[in-house]
């Protein structure tokens, strides 16, 4: 009898609900479908699945609850502050364990399955299996979308493929970034729309131009404001004396006053 009782209290024992330090040492990573864990030991942090295996062996300071295309950030050297860290430098591994990039960057935003870095005040890019796409060689850049990215170079602005070949060899002298697919360009003072595949769907004009919401945008036409899509297609013909696209229960609408009225016309 007292053998039962003896086992039935290490059974307990060793069914206890774990502490709040012990959730905080064990963290599960974000956006993946098989749960992964970040686990402390000695100071240092790895990886582990849910029933125990080491994936990753605990070696670095700080390792990101999240993941992005692929993405988990690391880093060792940073400082905590209550429950926010501030990196040193920037590592990228991935939910498998394996370590793409060792701590080494200054800066890393990550998007379309890539991540744009800094290393020694130049921009680069990284693919998710650990290979550079781009060396760092921009002075300024941001991260890929669908595909596209815009670099400076010179004081212009380029837009390129992941294999660095121009998606538009237009140089620009600015590129507000891409919305909806569209950006807006600006070149010698005059706007213009041009989409992620590096051609433009309207003529560059020194009117007015407002970027793209809910897939549609806003030129300006002898004081006039037409909505346009995303092939550069005016939906309404009669000009706006003011305009705004709007959003509701599903539907979009363009908004404003035409002809001392105001209107609502669906699109």
């Amino acid at each position: 009898m007292k053998s039962y009782l003896y086992l039935l209290l290490c059974l307990i024992a060793s069914c206890k609900v774990p502490s709040k330090e012990e959730d905080v040492l064990m963290r599960p990573i974000g956006q993946i479908k098989e749960t992964v864990y970040i686990y402390e030991e000695k100071g240092k942090e790895g990886l582990h699945d849910s029933v125990g295996n080491i994936i990753l062996p605990a070696q670095f300071d700080y390792i990101q609850d999240w993941q992005e295309y692929g993405f988990i950030l690391v880093d060792s050297g940073g400082k905590r502050a209550y429950n926010d860290y501030k990196f040193y430098k920037y590592g990228l591994i991935n939910a498998t364990g394996k370590v793409l990039f060792r701590p080494q960057f200054d800066y890393v935003l990550v998007d379309d399955y890539s991540a744009l870095v800094l290393k020694d005040s130049l921009y680069g890019y990284v693919d998710t299996t650990g290979n550079w796409l781009i060396k760092p060689k921009f002075k300024h850049a941001v991260p890929f979308y669908r595909g596209t990215a815009v670099v400076e170079d010179k004081g212009k602005y380029f837009m390129i493929d992941k294999k660095e070949n121009l998606v538009s060899t237009i140089p620009f002298d600015t590129v507000w970034g891409f919305k909806n697919g569209v950006s807006v360009v600006v070149k010698d003072n005059q706007y213009a729309f041009i989409n992620y595949k590096g051609k433009l769907i309207s003529p560059f004009s020194n009117d007015g131009i407002y970027e793209f919401n809910w897939y549609h945008g806003q030129i300006e036409r002898d004081g006039k404001w037409y909505v346009v899509d995303t092939t550069g297609q005016v939906k309404i013909k009669n000009g706006f004396d003011s305009l705004s696209i709007e959003h509701n229960d599903g539907k979009i609408y363009a908004e404003g006053v035409m002809e001392g009225k105001k209107v609502r016309i669906e699109l």
